[in-house]
């Protein structure tokens, strides 16, 4: 966060947002290579493995809406995301065709180059305040951010090209210049994930003018109908409640957790727990409502990138649902704090992503991280998540005082020469300990799987995904798509039997019995003790046999 900075109408846009403070030689140098280093250790990342399940639901997303159009939300229920979701998946599937490389690997592309792009925009926003030691190394230390790696390169996702959006909307309404464009990017960091909708208030209340308001929520609100568009208007409150219904993991993080916890010890505390995961989420949006307006209301008001910030801090520290990759989404905005609480947050949250990843992956070497087959880290990491969790709450406090106290940031050497030597002796210690532990917890989490096991798992699963895509449109009697979607799963994994039978099922559907007989066969060859495929294959060869008696000359 930053600076409390008095934005008033009458203030120009220079003097609403400082030009950028240039950098020495060596600094600049640092950046842009530590960036560099980081943009090749994600695609060499993204390359070389497939990523987490999210990867294989969207790939099943994307097959998915070839078929069903905007029917996949009714199809698909756990398909939750914005309409333009669908246009982007498509793409990425035409990229797979088009160039050879897998959708696995274009679908973690963006958030990649988001995360250089960010680099760039994070430098602009902090403008002069790159003056203060602490927070260059900070701005050097995102260049490099673990959490940013792990999730932009490995788990699979779009929260990270969200928040580059964001942070450029941010960046634009400081400047003052372009309230419209500003607006602009918003609505497009939410065709990617609703989250942004968080921070809406605090945008809304900076803005003050009325004008500025109108425009920049005209713009975001016309960049949605045309993205979200032809789909928005053809199931628009279906959509609507899906994408904005949707509830993440509860009694996975923080308070949840304790929650959840406090049940298991308690069960008298049931319903306390349910109103919690009821109205939970409402209650925090409410209030995130409130404390935005509180913060325009003073009379040296934060910076927007200040605010948008710590709305994240707080949702974060009190939300009830969680996924890992909502770890992104506070990497930006904890820079404007300085050094040492983004080394903290980034140590953190990096340790945790890394052992649930590890756990996932069934350790090293990485390829897919599958939490489906697994299981939930909840009960294996939870002195992890619960370090990860306490940080995102240090952090808060410190974006707190920050907001109450500005003269600390703005004079920092006032804080004693011994008692910042205390802070990072401190930290280092803190670091040794979890360093170790982290390498303790990776050695029993690896079960030196080989390489050509992982992959052939994570063919199974991709296999798995058609041949259910294939069930459903059989039982909707689409049968030609569903002999398509089967084919998939076969060419995936050519000793599927689910495949095969999908395949027969469709083919007798169509009276086509060689084809129908020929491919349940093969599934009954593939699995010889299913008396399920024997009696389908058997009553294949009957119907076929009717059929051909019905047709013989009399």
């Amino acid at each position: 966060m930053d600076t409390p900075h008095v934005t008033g109408e009458g203030s120009t846009p220079s003097e609403r947002y400082p030009e950028h403070a240039s950098l020495s030689r060596l600094w600049s140098i640092s950046i842009i290579a530590t960036a560099a280093a980081a943009l090749l250790l994600k695609l060499l990342l993204a390359a070389r493995t497939y990523g987490t399940n999210d990867v294989y639901r969207y790939e099943a997303f994307m097959a998915a809406s070839r078929y069903f159009g905007v029917f996949i939300y009714r199809a698909i229920p756990e398909f939750n995301h914005p309409p333009s979701m669908i246009h982007v998946l498509r793409l990425f599937g035409y990229l797979a065709n088009a160039t050879g490389l897998p959708f696995a690997f274009w679908l973690r592309v963006p958030g990649i180059l988001a995360d250089a792009a960010s680099v760039w925009v994070l430098w602009k926003i902090m403008g002069p305040r790159l003056q203060d030691r602490s927070i260059r190394w900070a701005l050097l230390l995102f260049a490099a951010a673990p959490p940013l790696v792990l999730i932009s390169g490995f788990h699979g996702n779009t929260d990270t090209v969200m928040i580059f959006f964001l942070l450029l909307s941010v960046y634009l309404n400081e400047k003052g210049t372009h309230t419209w464009l500003a607006g602009a990017m918003f609505g497009v960091s939410m065709c990617f994930k609703i989250t942004p909708v968080i921070s809406a208030p605090a945008i809304f209340f900076y803005l003050r003018n009325p004008k500025k308001q109108i425009s920049f929520f005209a713009a975001t609100g016309g960049v949605l109908l045309i993205a979200w568009s032809p789909f928005i208007f053809q199931d628009p409150w279906f959509i609507l409640h899906q994408v904005f219904g949707y509830r993440s993991s509860f009694g996975h993080w923080g308070l949840s957790f304790f929650s959840n916890y406090l049940v298991y010890r308690q069960p008298v505390w049931g319903l306390v727990n349910y109103a919690y995961w009821w109205a939970g989420s409402y209650v925090l949006l409410a209030g995130i409502t409130g404390f935005s307006f509180w913060m325009n209301r003073t009379p040296n008001r934060p910076r927007l990138y200040s605010q948008v910030g710590i709305v994240f801090c707080l949702f974060l520290s009190l939300t009830t649902g969680f996924g890992v990759q909502y770890l992104a989404w506070l990497v930006p905005w904890v820079v404007g704090l300085g050094a040492l609480p983004t080394a903290v947050y980034f140590v953190a949250s990096g340790s945790f992503l890394f052992l649930v990843y590890n756990y996932w992956s069934q350790g090293i070497p990485w390829y897919m991280a599958d939490s489906y087959n697994l299981g939930d880290y909840q009960g294996h990491l939870d002195y992890f998540q619960l370090a990860c969790w306490l940080s995102v709450v240090v952090i808060s406090i410190i974006a707190w005082k920050q907001i109450q106290a500005p003269a600390m940031e703005q004079h920092p050497a006032h804080v004693s020469r011994s008692a910042r030597v205390l802070q990072f002796a401190g930290m280092a210690a803190a670091l040794v300990l979890l360093v170790y532990s982290v390498q303790w917890q990776a050695r029993r989490d690896n079960t030196f799987l080989p390489w050509q096991a992982r992959q052939n798992s994570a063919l199974r699963v991709r296999a798995a995904q058609f041949s259910l895509l294939s069930l459903q449109l059989y039982h909707m009697d689409r049968y030609q798509e569903a002999i398509s979607a089967a084919r998939q799963s076969a060419t995936l994994w050519p000793d599927s039997p689910d495949a095969y039978a999908n395949l027969a099922a469709s083919y007798a559907a169509l009276h086509n019995w060689d084809e129908a007989v020929q491919n349940a066969q093969q599934a009954f060859h593939l699995k010889p003790n299913s008396s399920l495929l024997k009696n389908n294959l058997d009553r294949i060869l009957e119907e076929k046999q009717k059929a051909a008696g019905s047709e013989s000359p009399r």
